[in-house]
């Protein structure tokens, strides 16, 4: 019979070199021996992102760890035999079947086997290493220093190579294809999840890698406000509606957004007021995303912008890559390669802080020059 191949997007084989040389650049400077990389199927995936960056495999169940030395091979610890075979047909990395999830003990034995075991050991990501895994390594490498290396691979992943940016445009592409769906089924009396369903079969039958991170809501404004819940709802359409989305299709482990407001009639001029806040908030962004200009400068003039038209501002940015929206540090300089998702993100107005979220966005590559937009559909207000 013939083998199966893994049908999902993998990274060129270049990307390794490059990655586990910043890697261990990194890891250098930091004076860490190895690091301790766990991946968890969380967040939409987005849990595995450090895994898949180093080992170019998608985990799609639970808890798996690699050890990644300063000097030698890095290793990869599969739960169970179809994980472990799966992953050796993409990894770039040597993978090893952790029966009974014995994590805890082949970890600690790789470690002592590299001759690290009193050394300093790096945990990326804390946020995502069980409990009992941290305290069994504790126990089981009593001489060994541990800290958080947590916003080592974030440093590395805020610039994208050539190859990376193919994966987000292709990700866009999808978004485009999802909306244009969302359009065509939103209408009055229509239910609310074939509206939802629409985009979302679309996204996938296309190539996005389910389940997507769209978040969705629909109501008269502001009733329902821009405050996002996941998924439909068991309503149906009605005129005066507004159809609120943030479309976030992965492709290859890369994650876009785009909101486009779907209004069912005539906005009102309270919502309208609100519409034309978060533009002017989000042309400013694009003139600010410039290479030299720095995070913090770009929010303190959104927020002074914000507040000049009564609204509490809370974010314009936020980064984009393997884990769907990523920490930005406040300082960060914009530089050619990083992507950001530019949407506004208010709470209307002062007096009911509860109702907050997008109305429009699109997702951004930093350039030499202007922005460079990834989504084509037309920056606009859409009715029906």
């Amino acid at each position: 019979m013939k083998k199966m191949e893994w049908k999902i997007p993998l990274a060129p084989i270049e990307e390794k070199s490059r990655r586990h040389k910043a890697i261990r650049e990194q890891m250098a400077l930091r004076k860490i021996d190895c690091l301790i990389i766990p991946g968890m199927h969380s967040n939409y995936g987005a849990g595995r992102a450090n895994i898949r960056y180093v080992s170019n495999y998608a985990q799609w169940y639970d808890d798996e760890y690699i050890t990644f030395p300063l000097s030698g091979e890095p290793l990869l610890y599969a739960w169970n035999a179809a994980h472990f075979d799966w992953g050796k047909r993409v990894s770039w990395v040597s993978i090893k079947l952790s029966n009974e999830r014995e994590y805890i003990k082949d970890m600690a034995e790789e470690i002592k086997r590299l001759g690290v075991d009193r050394k300093t050991l790096g945990i990326v990501d804390m946020r995502i290493m069980p409990t009992q895994t941290y305290l069994g390594l504790l126990k089981e490498l009593p001489s060994a220093t541990f800290v958080d290396a947590s916003d080592l691979f974030l440093t590395l992943r805020l610039v994208k190579s050539p190859a990376e940016l193919e994966f987000v445009r292709k990700a866009a592409e999808l978004a485009d294809i999802g909306f244009n769906a969302m359009l065509e089924a939103a209408d009055v009396g229509i239910h609310d999840r074939e509206v939802w369903s629409a985009c979302e079969r679309a996204m996938t039958l296309a190539g996005a890698e389910p389940p997507s991170f769209s978040l969705y809501c629909s109501g008269p404004w502001p009733d329902k406000g821009i405050g996002f819940i996941y998924g439909p709802m068991d309503r149906r359409l009605e005129k005066g509606d507004i159809v609120f989305n943030e479309i976030t299709p992965c492709y290859g482990g890369y994650w876009i957004q785009l909101c486009r407001a779907i209004v069912l009639g005539e906005p009102s001029d309270d919502f309208k007021k609100a519409y034309d806040a978060q533009v002017e908030i989000y042309d400013l962004a694009n003139r600010e995303l410039r290479p030299g200009n720095t995070f913090a400068e770009l929010e303190e003039k959104a927020r002074d912008l914000a507040k000049k038209h009564g609204y509490l501002h809370k974010i314009v940015l936020q980064h984009m890559g393997l884990q769907i929206t990523e920490r930005i540090p406040l300082q960060t300089m914009f530089r050619p390669g990083m992507y950001f998702a530019n949407h506004p993100w208010e709470e209307y107005p002062y007096s009911s802080p509860e109702v907050g979220g997008h109305i429009i966005g699109d997702t951004v590559v930093v350039t030499d020059g202007a922005p460079e937009r990834l989504t084509k559909i037309p920056f606009q207000l859409y009715k029906k």
